[in-house]
């Protein structure tokens, strides 16, 4: 397997990731359920899905040039 093919594996990877994780966030939001994320601490800490949502839709998707 040549560089550019990792390369190009790896983002499809990174993309499916974030498209499940966008997919659950919609999902808890639709239902009203809570996320749990790590605050800057690492502690772990409940947000609703609707606020999940907004986090995860002002980051940009890494791998995106």
């Amino acid at each position: 397997m040549s560089e550019e093919e990792r390369l190009k594996l790896g983002n499809k990877i990174i993309e499916g990731i974030w498209e499940a994780q966008r997919k659950l966030y919609e999902r808890k939001a639709r239902l009203g359920e809570p996320v749990v994320i790590a605050d800057e601490e690492g502690m772990p800490v409940e947000i609703s899905g609707e606020e999940a949502l907004r986090r995860f839709f002002g980051q940009e998707t890494p791998g995106k040039d």
